[in-house]
């Protein structure tokens, strides 16, 4: 069974409602999944379908695609490519922020407080001779970490 933080537990009852809404069927594989990635930050389908594994007796993974597919099209999570092989699955947000180590792999999300002071606004001159609304922005930041630097 997974357990959820006050705080996940607001974001997961908010996904539930918004697909409620619309008439979305809550499967069990469904719930799991959205609370695996509410736990996770960021996840790939090896890992997202390991952890239901765990939680879950029987795991189909046509179940888990066609869920991925349904959350990416009613905006409820975002893909991320890091090294242009793995998919990474997060909740989607108006602003999103990624360390990777091109030494490892590994990659870090930037806390939302960490990015607060950005002001994304300053990005709309980019968009404004095409009229067209900022909807939301991802920045990649690409490093060599401590571990990579040592070898």
């Amino acid at each position: 069974m997974l357990k959820l933080n006050k705080i996940q537990e607001e974001k997961y009852f908010e996904i539930i409602d918004k697909l409620k809404v619309k008439s979305i069927k809550i499967t069990e594989i469904r719930s799991n999944i959205i609370k695996i990635i509410i736990i996770s930050e960021h996840i790939n389908i090896q890992q997202l379908t390991l952890k239901l594994e765990k939680n879950l007796s029987n795991v189909n993974l046509a179940s888990i695609y066609n869920t991925i597919d349904l959350l990416l099209k009613e905006h409820i999570i975002t893909s991320n490519t890091f090294d242009g092989k793995n998919i990474w699955y997060e909740l989607s947000t108006n602003k999103s922020a990624h360390i990777k180590c091109d030494g490892c792999g590994k990659i870090e999300h930037v806390s939302a407080d960490k990015i607060k002071n950005i002001d994304f606004d300053k990005f709309d001159h980019i968009i404004s001779d095409k009229k067209q609304k900022l909807e939301h922005i991802k920045i990649e930041i690409h490093v060599i970490c401590e571990n990579c630097s040592s070898k």
